[in-house]
């Protein structure tokens, strides 16, 4: 029995040295890729070319993101005979994969359903032998048309919550409004769902039951019997300060930048309506333009859209994995966040966050953060699970919170720094609550 323990707690040990060992060498593999990026000319190149008064014009086609690239749909549901279900991959992203069979497809004009109630619409948001693309915030139609390459002719501006596409109809898909509870069809001339009713079946995707549940005036996933979800871990990259005060302040008199330090800060001034600040702690930037000059007083929220891309655009990072997230229509706030598997990371100091506040005024402020993630290496942690949704709101209920000021729920991962290495954060999943219009971990609710 001793020599049975004893060889489980050498596995163990051997266990975590295995881990502690893939860490460091994924860390060293990190820093030499560093260092050949840092000396490869094309980097000196790119760098200079940014201090161009229109640095967006400067960035290469790898990293300038398009529409179909950052207002995409973020998860997929599929709806069989009786019950929905969200569907996961650890291989595959899903929302890509849809996209790149509906861009395939030959569609007709859009039109505008009969919803006479409630039940109307939950009924196309239920319809069975169909897939669900689900934005986490609504766009509009002429963005979804851009997305999937097809066009409107009317409707343009109508907001588009997600998209149903019935697998047994050949000849439509749906467009739901979930604030107007508007229905809205897109007929279909040629089609091929094939690997969409094969990806419905597929047995090695993850599927979790839920249900469509109304928050306020919108429909949101409640988990039926909590969901499991996998932990990551990613090696960081600090971006450097010179890429952002190029991009951001970009002026062909260099010269003119100042910069002043102060205990906590760094600030970074063109001398006229710019200035760039950083915290030496945390990484958060922010970039205040109060140049006023073009007024957004007439911008309609298609405007905004296209704004914030171009704004996201020149900031000059990698944006593979953000998606558009959030829009605060009072104060014209997008926000983008770095999506894993189809969920977003929610963190503090803007960690993979990137936030475009756009004024009236034409005044503008971008917040996001000198880290970025990198790449993945190996976690200690294996895949948690998490309750049911009902069960998380029933106990913040109970602890007092108001049912009024929940204004959204969903799963997402928290940021956390890695207790081995300050190059690795740890990306742990957890539900978040948006509680009198801010995002908290359901934890840190129940704990304050």
């Amino acid at each position: 029995m001793k020599s049975t323990r004893g060889m489980h707690g050498m596995r163990l040990n051997l266990r975590k040295y295995l881990l502690v060992l893939g860490l460091l060498v994924a860390v060293v593999i990190s820093l030499v890729f560093s260092y050949l990026i840092w000396i490869n000319p094309a980097r000196s190149q790119a760098n200079s070319s940014a201090t161009s008064s229109t640095p967006n014009s400067a960035l290469p086609d790898s990293i300038r993101k398009k529409v179909g690239d950052i207002y995409l749909p973020t998860n997929v549901v599929f709806n069989d005979d009786a019950k929905q279900y969200r569907l996961t991959s650890d291989t595959l992203d899903l929302t890509n994969y849809t996209k790149k069979q509906l861009v395939k497809w030959q569609y007709e004009d859009i039109k505008r359903l009969p919803t006479k109630s409630d039940s109307t619409y939950q009924r196309y948001l239920r319809t069975k032998n169909a897939l669900v693309l689900n934005y986490p915030v609504a766009v509009t139609a002429r963005t979804v048309a851009e997305t999937f390459n097809f066009k409107v002719s009317k409707y343009k501006s109508a907001l588009i919550s997600r998209i149903i596409i019935p697998l047994t109809k050949m000849d439509r898909i749906y467009l739901l409004d979930d604030k107007q509870e508007a229905v809205y069809m897109v007929g279909l001339k040629k089609a091929t769902k094939q690997k969409l009713i094969a990806l419905a079946k597929d047995k090695d995707n993850l599927r979790s039951e839920v249900t469509f549940e109304k928050i306020g005036d919108k429909y949101t996933l409640f988990y039926q019997d909590g969901i499991k979800v996998a932990q990551y871990s990613y090696l960081l990259n600090k971006e450097s300060t010179g890429l952002f005060v190029n991009r951001l302040l970009g002026t062909n008199n260099t010269s003119a930048i100042t910069a002043k330090e102060q205990d906590a800060t760094t600030t970074y001034s063109d001398g006229a309506a710019m200035r760039l600040t950083i915290q030496k702690k945390t990484g958060a930037v922010t970039f205040n333009d109060y140049n006023s000059s073009n007024s957004r007083r007439n911008y309609s929220y298609e405007n905004y859209l296209t704004a914030g891309l171009t704004n996201l655009n020149n900031i000059g990072v990698a944006l593979d994995d953000v998606r558009y997230d959030c829009y605060d229509s009072k104060r014209h706030l997008l926000t983008y966040r770095n999506y894993i598997n189809g969920y977003p990371v929610i963190a503090a100091e803007s960690a993979g966050t990137y936030s475009i506040l756009l004024t009236n005024s034409g005044k503008k402020r971008l917040d996001f953060s000198l880290y970025t993630l990198q790449i993945p290496v190996p976690s200690a942690g294996g895949a948690l699970t998490l309750p049911n949704t009902r069960w998380v709101i029933s106990q913040l209920l109970s602890r007092g919170y108001d049912q009024a000021k929940i204004g959204d729920i969903k799963v997402g991962y928290s940021w956390n720094q890695n207790q081995t290495s300050n190059q690795v954060v740890d990306l742990k999943p957890t539900y978040f609550v948006k509680y009198d219009n801010q995002w908290s971990d359901y934890q840190s609710l129940l704990n304050s």
